[in-house]
């Protein structure tokens, strides 16, 4: 009997165990973030930006990373982690208004290595991890133990000191997890340096059979805090209303678009809004 029971586990683990995907975050190379994207069949479509007016926006600087000398005096640049409260602190103060006014707070992850953790329903693939901040409700700072259920979670943000080509692949493995998790609430991946970098991504229509990921860069700290405030204009489709709220919704992204161009992003807000309530199945299901 036991053998019986040991040649089952077996022919499980080589017919359903070793077709099994698993992509830990930080870890995916270039190499296998195509292969995610491909088996996802999802496609990443890069996009401009409108230009603010001048004069829009305060002068923002970027994020000083700290250093100390050794022991032969030379200059040893700390690590993100060394260094996480800090930059915490730098991007909750930069978008402190919006924050207090939403009710929401930016928390880091660093303890919870799961909280980016989900299989990809209708494959045999699981993401696993985390990322460095979250943008969220802060209701967990009162009930810590809620970050487990991410409470109206808006973004995440994936911090590096120096940002590379590759470094796109952990942050949509990021985005797609946490896409999945939100379920039908419309999130954002941030990719920076905290200084000349700051790369947006945002899951977008369906377009020819696949899935769009929309990517848009950005090289001023000042614009990009900007470009994250807007979402403050949105009012949620309860406002007024349901049908007020869509309405107002719409206007309000017309009046924007009108004097710095199109926001992608809060395009995708407003359509999300505006289909909310009709049944859809996920792409993933």
């Amino acid at each position: 009997m036991d053998q019986v029971v040991q040649e089952v586990h077996e022919m499980y683990a080589q017919t359903v165990l070793t077709k099994r995907k698993r992509y830990v975050h930080s870890k995916v190379t270039s190499t296998q973030g195509r292969q995610l994207l491909r088996d996802l069949r999802i496609k990443v479509d890069t996009v401009r930006t409108v230009p603010f007016p001048v004069g829009m926006g305060g002068p923002v600087g970027g994020f000083g990373w700290e250093s100390v000398m050794d022991g032969n005096g030379e200059e040893i640049v700390l690590t993100e982690a060394q260094q996480k409260e800090r930059y915490r602190h730098y991007v909750e103060h930069n978008i402190g208004a919006v924050l207090e006014e939403k009710r929401l707070c930016v928390v880091g992850v660093e303890n919870d290595q799961n909280v980016l953790t989900v299989d990809v329903p209708g494959h045999d693939i699981e993401l696993s991890g985390r990322t460095d901040l979250l943008v969220l409700s802060d209701i967990i700072q009162d009930n810590p133990n809620d970050l487990q259920y991410l409470p109206d979670v808006k973004m995440l943000i994936e911090v590096k000191k120096k940002v590379v080509p590759s470094c796109d692949f952990q942050a949509l493995s990021e985005l797609i997890a946490l896409d999945l998790i939100a379920d039908d609430d419309p999130v954002v991946a941030l990719l920076t340096d905290l200084n000349g970098s700051w790369l947006f991504f945002w899951v977008s229509e369906n377009k020819n059979d696949s899935v769009r990921i929309l990517k848009a860069t950005i090289k001023n700290p000042g614009e990009a805090f900007e470009r994250m405030k807007l979402k403050k204009a949105l009012p949620s489709i309860g406002e007024g209303g349901e049908s007020g709220g869509i309405r107002e919704s719409i206007e309000r992204y017309y009046d924007i678009a009108s004097c710095l161009g199109p926001d992608l992003d809060m395009a995708r807000a407003v359509a999300r809004q505006v289909t909310r309530s009709i049944p859809t199945l996920s792409y993933f299901s």
